[in-house]
C-alpha cells in the first residue's frame, strides 16, 4: 500500500516516551501514567514498538513475555493516523518477535464495550476465553489469546 510505504516500525526509545504518552491520552479513558510508560521501555527494551512516518510517532506496542507466554500490555495508534494498517503492522511485528523469542501463546485484555478492538484482535486471529470481571475498575475486560503456530 502505497500510503504505508514510508512507515517505519523500530524499537522505542526512551526519547519517544513523550509522544507515546500523547497518544496514550488521546486512546483511552484511564490513560498509564508517565512513569508506567517509563517502566514499560525498561522492563520491554525488544517488545515495545514505534511506527513513525518522518519523525512523527503514529503509534506503539508494547509486549511483555514470562517464558514462553507473551501479554500484549497495550497498543494505540494516534486518532488522526487510524485506518492506515499502522496497529496491524505493529502487531504483526510485535508477534513475529515474541514467537522467534520462544513464546507459544499471547493474551491480552480489551474492555468490554470496545467492539472496534475486539473485531481488530479476531481479525488477527486472536480468540476469545473470559471475562475478567472489574479489570477496568468501571469496566470488565475480554481476555483473548492466540496460539503462534505459525508466523503472524
Amino acid at each position: 500500500m502505497k500510503e504505508n510505504e514510508g512507515i517505519q516500525i523500530r524499537k522505542a526509545s526512551t526519547d519517544d516516551l513523550p509522544a507515546v504518552y500523547v497518544i496514550e491520552k488521546e486512546s483511552f479513558k484511564d490513560p498509564y501514567p508517565p512513569f508506567f510508560i517509563d517502566l514499560l521501555i525498561r522492563l520491554n527494551p525488544e517488545t515495545f514498538l514505534i511506527a513513525e512516518e518522518a519523525g512523527k510517532t503514529l503509534g506503539y506496542v508494547v509486549a511483555s513475555q514470562d517464558r514462553n507466554a507473551g501479554n500484549i500490555v497495550s497498543i494505540a495508534v494516534a486518532p488522526m493516523e487510524r485506518g492506515r494498517n499502522i496497529g496491524r503492522r505493529l502487531m504483526e511485528e510485535v508477534l513475529h518477535l515474541l514467537k522467534k523469542s520462544g513464546a507459544e501463546t499471547i493474551r491480552l485484555e480489551v474492555r468490554k464495550s470496545n467492539i472496534g478492538a475486539q473485531r481488530f484482535y479476531e481479525l488477527l486471529g486472536f480468540e476469545y476465553s473470559h471475562e475478567a470481571l472489574g479489570y477496568y475498575g468501571d469496566e470488565d475486560a475480554k481476555v483473548y489469546y492466540k496460539t503462534l503456530t505459525t508466523q503472524p
